[in-house]
């Protein structure tokens, strides 16, 4: 026997001490979910499964371990990855982890956090994810080839073995649940639904296909607008958190009052609810998609199979009864073939938009600029009635570049004017956060609110219908875990009959709505719209879109 050999003999300690560290690096993830550190401490099976492949290879006297070793290692980064992202997802977005369509979204995430976080912090992050991959992989190398070592060993392998049954039999015939402490279930659940994906996509057409039909059955939609503009603003990260976590309502809610206060001055009446949405923290598009056609969109599958849907958006029932329909996305920053489903006359993305101004990370322009720019382009020059949507971006994470509100329009021309010192307000994120916090959200929120309701009162003088809408909560280090995935959306207009239809299907009367949870979902926003103007008496025509003024100098 040589002398590599007798070392090994002495060391039957080395498979024992491994399978704790496997153990303690697959429940890692869990802990990093939010679970509890002591969860660490638990059996992984996960673990023990590695294990036992390494247990069986070592038993069989199988040749080329080494090899054998770097797949089972590549096999551990990839469950380690699975388990860390179902453990996130939840945690941020409150939603499952979706294998098919999260994957998808790797390149937005980078994205994000590139735009979003400092240099001195991306980059390093970035490599340090990098290199916390390898070293799992490399860990989780040497800790088979330690494991083959000590399996050679009869006592450690016929140990480990007879732990292995004693646990699972635990599992069987106890509520222990051992068997919960694995990603198997969980990977198993997502490559199914991958394999299933076809079937999925023929439920989801079947879908589509209800609610065109559905929508046809809406006697004369929206002729009961009588010709008046429809103006929707998107408000990113508007969420029910503003209303429902006390640090949130008592900051903003001075705000809210001023809002409707000023807005009562010059005649409008407004109707208030909460609305289920289909996205959490993210993923605007899906929200913004759910809005425009009555569908609940909730997942990437679900998005990309309504562009060849013959669902009809909610700009298609504006443009049939004589409509100009403009569509607003200063965030688009690249090409969007898919804007086309959405049939909009004219969309402005980023590029039409002429700003000069600084980027500010995220929103790539101010929230302000927009409004006067569309105003200037398309308002103010208007020879039919107007259905404009704002996808509204200033809001967005991680809330600490906060634009200033100008008074006086006139000054923003072209955005330079944001290169100012005073422009600007930025706000700090404290080591250790993501965010500026709950001061930042609001102070975006705040200043989204005094925009709107400035615009309104400057801009809008007729009878025009106003719709306010969040498109999703922000992320959880903002609402906290496990909150609902509500937003507030808001009527207003000068007609109390406008607003009076949407309290009768049970809207608040004011700007701050009552609706206890569970709240309607996002998708029924279209139908009641359309039912709500559906007349049969209307004229065609109808009377002149609301009176168009210039922005007034404050």
């Amino acid at each position: 026997m040589n002398d590599a050999v007798s070392t090994e003999r002495r060391t039957p300690w080395v498979a024992p001490l491994v399978l704790v560290l496997l153990s303690l690096l697959f429940r890692l993830p869990s802990v990093l979910g939010g679970n509890g550190f002591g969860r660490v401490f638990s059996p992984s099976l996960d673990a023990a499964l590695f294990a036992l492949a390494v247990c069986v290879y070592t038993w069989a006297g199988f040749p080329g371990f080494p090899v054998f070793a770097v797949v089972l290692a590549a096999a551990g980064v990839t469950v380690l990855s699975f388990q860390l992202a179902d453990a996130l997802i939840p945690l941020f977005f409150n939603r499952p982890f979706e294998l098919f369509t999260d994957i998808t979204y790797v390149p937005d995430l980078y994205a994000l956090l590139r735009d979003t976080m400092p240099g001195w912090l991306f980059f390093p992050g970035l490599i340090a994810l990098i290199a916390l991959l390898a070293a799992s992989g490399f860990g989780l190398y040497s800790g088979f080839r330690l494991l083959r070592r000590g399996f050679r060993e009869p006592m450690p392998r016929y140990g480990f073995l007879i732990l292995l049954a004693v646990l699972i039999l635990l599992d069987l015939t106890t509520p222990l649940r051992f068997t919960a402490n694995t990603a198997a279930p969980r990977m198993a659940e997502e490559i199914s639904r991958i394999a299933r994906r076809e079937q999925l996509a023929r439920e989801q057409q079947e879908l589509f296909s209800r609610q065109a039909q559905d929508s046809e059955q809406v006697l004369r939609p929206l002729q009961g607008l009588e010709g008046e503009d429809v103006y929707l603003f998107i408000v990113e990260s508007y969420g029910y958190t503003l209303y429902s976590e006390p640090v949130h309502f008592r900051a903003i809610r001075p705000r809210l009052q001023e809002f409707q206060d000023l807005l009562a001055e010059e005649g409008f009446h407004i109707a208030s609810t909460f609305l289920d949405s289909p996205a959490f923290g993210g993923n605007s598009w899906l929200a913004d998609s759910t809005l425009a056609t009555g569908v609940r969109i909730d997942n990437e599958a679900a998005y990309r199979l309504l562009h060849e849907s013959d669902v009809k958006p909610i700009a298609q029932y504006f443009n049939e009864i004589g409509y100009r329909t403009v569509l607003a996305v200063p965030a688009t920053t690249y090409a969007w073939p898919e804007g086309e489903f959405y049939r909009f006359a004219e969309t402005y993305t980023y590029s039409d938009f002429g700003y000069r101004g600084p980027n500010l990370k995220w929103a790539p322009m101010t929230d302000q600029y927009v409004l006067d720019f569309i105003h200037r382009s398309e308002v103010s020059a208007a020879t039919r009635p107007l259905f404009i949507q704002y996808v509204l971006i200033s809001s967005h994470y991680p809330f600490n570049l906060i634009p200033r509100f100008f008074g006086d329009w006139s000054q923003i021309g072209d955005g330079s004017i944001y290169h100012r010192e005073d422009s600007v307000t930025v706000l700090p994120i404290k080591p250790g956060n993501q965010t500026a916090g709950a001061e930042g959200y609001v102070a975006a929120m705040t200043y989204e609110l005094e925009m709107i309701r400035e615009y309104l009162r400057s801009f809008v003088h007729g009878d025009s219908l106003v719709i306010v809408v969040g498109d999703h909560q922000p992320y959880s280090g903002i609402t906290g875990k496990g909150k609902l995935r509500s937003v507030p959306l808001h009527v207003i207009s000068r007609r109390s009959d406008f607003v009076t239809r949407f309290l009768s299907r049970g809207y608040s009367d004011g700007l701050i709505p009552d609706q206890e949870p569970p709240h309607a979902g996002m998708e029924t926003f279209l139908p009641v719209l359309l039912e709500s103007f559906a007349t049969a008496e209307a004229q065609a025509g109808g009377r002149s879109a609301a009176v168009r003024g210039e922005p007034a100098a404050d």
